[in-house]
């Protein structure tokens, strides 16, 4: 390529440099130099524009300790659904024990709760619990509880049976105190129905 070339190439602007391109893509028929110069000229664009470009950079993720708490809903599935996933005409269960275990600490983390008379419970994990260990904790209803006197074999329903793990929520802030909020379930208990 000849000196003068090489200067007119770099003279012109990207738009020019981008149709003189096009234009010798049409034109197969040139010599092979035209070719060479659209090559060299490619190149060209594509180290300045990218060596031109500032580098991206994303503020740093700010992760904040937080504490865990705890929430889902236990039910009491119809004969005509056990042993289904589903909780069509499920109704709530009152007075169902659920279980938090993590083993984030030496001696783990162990703590149950009861659910309302909607089948809700809420739980806030010991302080020695935050949000960087939430991984290590799983969730499972223990006991349907004395209000269900026929719901008694536990379902594998959302991992019920195994213990669930937690998803993060939302954040909330309770007394003056930063909390994660984990769902788990929602659980159920099924009667011992005949088919």
């Amino acid at each position: 390529m000849a000196f003068n070339e090489n200067i007119l190439l770099h003279s012109l602007s990207l738009k020019q440099r981008t149709e003189m391109g096009i234009s010798v893509l049409k034109a197969l028929r040139y010599p092979l130099r035209y070719l060479l110069l659209f090559n060299i000229s490619l190149t060209f664009i594509y180290t300045n524009e990218v060596s031109s470009a500032s580098p991206v950079t994303l503020p740093a993720a700010k992760m904040s300790r937080r504490l865990v708490a705890v929430q889902g809903m236990v039910y009491c599935k119809s004969c005509k659904y056990s042993g289904i996933d589903t909780l069509l005409e499920a109704s709530p269960l009152q007075g169902s024990t659920v279980k938090l275990a993590c083993n984030n600490t030496k001696r783990g983390v162990t703590m149950e709760t009861k659910t309302d008379k909607n089948g809700y419970f809420f739980m806030l994990a010991p302080n020695k619990l935050t949000s960087y260990a939430f991984h290590t904790c799983r969730a499972w209803p223990t006991n349907p509880g004395s209000a269900a006197a026929t719901c008694t074999v536990p379902s594998q329903l959302n991992s019920g049976t195994t213990g669930a793990r937690l998803k993060p929520s939302k954040s909330i802030n309770i007394a003056e105190r930063d909390y994660v909020l984990f769902s788990v379930g929602p659980f159920a208990f099924e009667p011992a129905c005949t088919r």
